[in-house]
């Protein structure tokens, strides 16, 4: 399916086969799609807070012939899975922001088993979220799209990598443990140049440059150690 960007594709390929799958955010439904045509979802509730994008889902849906096995919800957030009382495998959560993210993980409940989380921000918050309830990194990937870089996580209730260290919640428990990529460089290299940059501007007795002095020694000490391997 040609039209799933780079990003949808990797999102896709955090769901193993016949899982149920809340899709929240929809918009239209193409990624929803995919995991029914790849029969990689047995079921999908694919939920947008506006009526327009669902009306254009529902005909995407229809076009491809999957309405059996999606499920459309005007609904916000993910309140509606406890209260129909439903049991999903993954919860896809793409295209916003790490705040929106956060809130709508304030209704986290215990029919959800797993999160695959696509923010448009930082990450480290999400991470963060997840430490503090004692869930797992499953799956990490980073990649580029749109000339923009994405980190993707899928977090597991039951299995996977604890967040430990502090560079754990900054790269990724798995991303920074495992061979990095040249988006991984270019992320973390223009971040140490932002920061760099605010340090340069900030008066030094103030509370933010401690702050962004030890983030910014946190990565680069993790450059200078992957350009000497």
């Amino acid at each position: 399916m040609s039209f799933l960007t780079p990003r949808l594709f990797a999102i896709a390929n955090m769901i193993s086969d016949r899982e149920v799958v809340a899709d929240i955010g929809t918009d239209h439904a193409y990624l929803s799609i995919y995991l029914a045509k790849d029969k990689r979802a047995s079921k999908i509730f694919a939920t947008d807070i506006n009526e327009k994008p669902l009306a254009v889902a529902k005909n995407n849906i229809m076009s491809f012939g999957v309405a059996d096995k999606i499920e459309l919800l005007l609904a916000d957030g993910i309140e509606w899975i406890r209260e129909k009382d439903l049991k999903i495998s993954s919860c896809i959560m793409a295209g916003m922001g790490s705040g929106t993210i956060l809130k709508i993980l304030e209704d986290d409940c215990k029919n959800i088993d797993c999160y695959v989380i696509s923010s448009n921000t930082d990450v480290e918050p999400i991470r963060k979220w997840a430490k503090s309830k004692k869930y797992f990194i499953e799956r990490e990937e980073i990649i580029l799209d749109n000339d923009i870089i994405y980190e993707i996580i899928k977090i597991n209730k039951f299995a996977g990598q604890k967040i430990k260290t502090k560079e754990d919640l900054i790269f990724g428990p798995i991303l920074y443990k495992t061979k990095h990529n040249q988006y991984f460089l270019t992320k973390w290299m223009e971040e140490e140049q932002k920061l760099t940059t605010l340090l340069n501007q900030i008066p030094k007795n103030e509370k933010k440059y401690k702050e962004f002095l030890k983030r910014k020694n946190i990565i680069t000490k993790m450059l200078k150690k992957e350009n000497s391997n």
